[in-house]
């Protein structure tokens, strides 16, 4: 797809990132949206030529909007939207999460994807062609105790129907992807470094390991492209089983991998 070109925010690490480096390696132009300026010219660097970076702050729709205005003078028209843009939350009780914090965490999901969709989108509809694919998870379907960060999620998935619908007789579909664990920095922060206890984790994940952002990356891509001509409006799970497996949790949880699987 040479005539590919597809803006992802949140594109200077993990599933963003990686997202960028397969459309550039399949030849398309990527333009990648961040806040982390020196990170994000790495990635657009790694995917070549035919990508470029900027810093924006994808929850200020005037930020937004002036990256666009850049975008249409270095690459050609916008065909494809990936909204990555977000920031982790710690899991805490809802007494000690404050109204302040909370508000943060929606808006840099929530927020960022709407304005992203409002300015990227808008565009795509008004020439009849596009594609968008938003950043759900499996919080979005099965709560967990990150108050701001899975109702926002779980909005997302709501927003990704209403434009699908919004935008269909527009020749513009609208998807999500909801992953599961993966592993990239919002899971282990550098910070924390890599010694996070990750066999809670492990254990509710069917597959029995972590998603990798390329693994997300190729389901993104897909419903980028005119294989997914005919798929709009919809979420699709990539978690290694995590949403199939939660009623499992009074039996024991998931089997596990040394279990031998014997038919009845």
């Amino acid at each position: 797809m040479s005539d590919h070109c597809v803006i992802v925010t949140g594109g200077a690490s993990g599933i963003g990132a990686a997202t960028a480096r397969l459309i550039s390696a399949a030849g398309g132009y990527v333009g990648i949206l961040d806040l982390n300026a020196e990170a994000g010219a790495a990635v657009a660097e790694s995917c070549g030529k035919r990508a470029i970076a900027l810093r924006a702050d994808a929850g200020d729709e005037n930020d937004v909007k002036a990256a666009h205005v850049i975008l249409q003078s270095h690459l050609p028209p916008v065909t494809g939207l990936v909204n990555c843009a977000g920031a982790p939350e710690r899991p805490r009780p809802i007494e000690d999460c404050p109204v302040d914090e909370w508000t943060r965490i929606i808006d840099s999901h929530l927020r960022t994807t709407y304005i992203a969709c409002r300015v990227f989108g808008s565009a795509m509809a008004t020439r009849g062609f596009g594609a968008i694919v938003n950043l759900a998870s499996v919080l979005s379907f099965r709560p967990g105790p990150v108050l701001g960060y899975g109702p926002a999620k779980a909005a997302i998935v709501n927003l990704t129907e209403s434009l699908a619908v919004y935008w269909a007789r527009h020749g513009v579909r609208v998807n999500a992807v909801a992953p599961g664990w993966t592993d990239t920095p919002f899971l282990r922060p550098p910070e924390r470094g890599h010694q996070r206890d990750l066999t809670p984790i492990l254990r509710a994940t069917p597959m029995g390991r972590l998603m990798r952002p390329e693994e997300i990356a190729e389901v993104i891509n897909f419903l980028l492209s005119p294989a997914a001509r005919i798929v709009t409006g919809t979420t699709i799970p990539c978690d290694g089983g995590v949403i199939a497996a939660s009623g499992w949790a009074p039996y024991g949880g998931p089997p596990a991998a040394a279990e031998p699987v014997t038919a009845s």
